[in-house]
Order: C-alpha cells, then structure tokens, then sequence
C-alpha cells in the first residue's frame, strides 16, 4: 500500500479525534492529495464560506492532506496541514519537507508530520531524529520574518503516528513547544 491509499482512513479518524474536544456546532472539513488552492475551495465550499486565504496569493503547493475548522461563533476557517508519511520510521528529512511547505504556504500555521507505520516498524522515529527531540533540539514552534517591512509569521507543528485499523498517538514534543496532542491542538485552532 501507498500513503495515499490511507487518506481517506486517516480524514476520518483524525476528524473524528478533532469534534471530540469542539463544542457542537463546529464545522469540520477536510480535502487530500491536491494542490493547495484547491483543497482551500474544497473546504470553503463545503463549509459554505470564505477563508482568508481566498483574497492572498495560494502557492499551488502539492500536499496530502488539509483540514479546515469553522467555530460556532466564528465565520473564519482556520487550518491544518497533514503531512503524511508511510514508513518505518521518520526522520528529519520528513519533518524539514512539512516545516518547507509551512513556510511557503505561509498562512496555513499548524501542521502535523504524519506516520502510517509500516508493519514490523519498531519506534515512529529513526535513532537521529529520535535523539534530535530527546535533546531539545527541533524547532517546532518558529518565527519568519517575510520581508523588508518585517511581516512575520508564527507556525508550530507536531509529530502523530498512526497503526493501521488503531488510533492515532502522538510524540511528546512539549518540551519543544511543539504539539502533543488533541487537546493542544484544539487550543490552539479555537485561538487562531
């Protein structure tokens, strides 16, 4: 199997897990393996309204998976950006290309590096990677300074894996200000 070929199983629990921790009457959307303008009109037209990233530039950006959140008393989307990854293990090439397209997307702020572990996989994380995390030294929450007028940009990931037909954990990264779960990430989508 192919990442791709768990999209659809991963939209439905990772939705599942979010209208969890959101009070009813919260919209959630998501769209997969498009460019990003694209999974931006499939969510605004599924949940029937305008996000700001439809009046900005949309780099046309090939990702896996986005998901967009409308507040009851709210009529902005806000999103997040699943990077999905079936492997044994990941390493820091997998997270640099999510922490890229974070940047390039530029108004997409929270994203999730995404682990379909593969049979037999002994750990989600490679030995270096692994000890890049143990030791504090992962940016996982940042700041970019976009141009001469210093527009910045704040951004903040986490790390999730998945076992095929269980649920979906996540890497402790608190010590990095990085995202360690649900709840955290629900924090943060009801304050952006």
């Amino acid at each position: 199997m192919k990442e791709i070929d768990f999209y659809p199983e991963i939209c439905v629990k990772f939705k599942n897990y979010l209208d969890s921790y959101f009070p009813e009457g919260t919209e959630i959307s998501y769209a997969y393996n498009k460019t990003l303008p694209q999974l931006v009109d499939d969510i605004e037209k599924e949940l029937n309204c305008k996000s700001d990233l439809s009046e900005k530039y949309i780099p046309k950006l090939k990702l896996d998976i986005l998901f967009g959140i409308k507040q009851t008393d709210s009529d902005a989307i806000s999103f997040v950006l699943l990077e999905v990854k079936h492997l044994n293990q990941l390493g820091l090439a997998e997270y640099s290309q999510l922490v890229g397209y974070l940047q390039v997307a530029k108004e997409i702020k929270l994203g999730v590096l995404f682990i379909v572990l593969k049979p037999k996989s002994t750990s989600p994380l490679s030995n270096d990677f692994y000890e890049i995390i143990r030791t504090n030294n992962l940016p996982m929450e940042w700041k970019v300074i976009l141009d001469k007028n210093k527009d910045s940009k704040d951004f903040k990931a986490g790390i999730s894996y998945y076992v095929p037909n269980n649920g979906i954990e996540w890497i402790d990264t608190k010590e990095l200000n990085g995202i360690s779960s649900f709840g955290e990430l629900t924090k943060l989508l009801k304050s952006s």
